[in-house]
């Protein structure tokens, strides 16, 4: 869950001097000609299921992610969005027009995507191309539980303020593979990684361009 009170630390910074790049976490990034920055600050083990779809998007748009590496306790190197000051995050979100943030939330019942971010217009767009392939979308208020709408959130930090933020349960994230282990992933994507994959390409042609 995204509550800062359950995050052991306190920024991007603290985190960084506590733990090892290449060891706990890694980043990996690419910038693009594309006005569009993909951002996932919770990948690898931290919310599993985000870096594959992430890196299935790297070869058309900029791309941030960060990802833990540690085989147990991923969760510990979670840092809320509005926290999030990696210099390089920061630089990159502050130089693209537009953010598409990806996160995973708990929930190991419900196949389902919520859509937030403070771009209304492009959040709905998001989710009537997840309806169209045949997944569960809920277009999120401002201000809502989950939205991604707080201004100070790394997401929002773009030229325009712009960004759509997908929250994916548990249970959909587990669904798009065959084992969900942080090794297993890669090599298990299925039918639903791929539908996956093809509606938030849509969605993104759809509202970019």
């Amino acid at each position: 869950m995204k509550h800062r009170l359950t995050d052991q630390y306190a920024s991007f910074t603290e985190l960084s001097k506590n733990k090892q790049k290449g060891i706990d976490y890694t980043v990996f990034s690419r910038v693009s000609e594309s006005g569009l920055l993909v951002m996932a600050p919770h990948g690898g083990g931290i919310e599993p299921g985000i870096s594959e779809i992430v890196r299935c998007l790297a070869s058309d748009f900029s791309v941030y992610l960060l990802e833990g590496l540690k085989r147990s306790g991923n969760k510990e190197l979670h840092v809320t969005s509005a926290h999030f000051d990696d210099p390089l995050a920061v630089q990159m979100a502050e130089r693209h027009h537009y953010i598409l943030a990806l996160h995973g939330y708990e929930e190991p019942s419900l196949c389902r995507t919520l859509v937030g971010g403070t771009d209304h217009k492009r959040a709905r767009i998001f989710a009537e191309a997840l309806h169209n392939h045949g997944f569960s979308a809920e277009l999120l208020a401002a201000g809502a539980h989950l939205s991604g709408t707080n201004p100070a959130s790394i997401n929002n930090r773009c030229k325009t303020g712009l960004s759509v933020q997908l929250e994916i349960s548990t249970a959909q994230r587990k669904a798009m593979f065959g084992r969900f282990s942080l090794k297993g992933r890669e090599a298990s994507k299925n039918e639903v990684f791929f539908r996956y994959i093809a509606a938030i390409k849509e969605g993104i042609e759809n509202a970019y361009r």
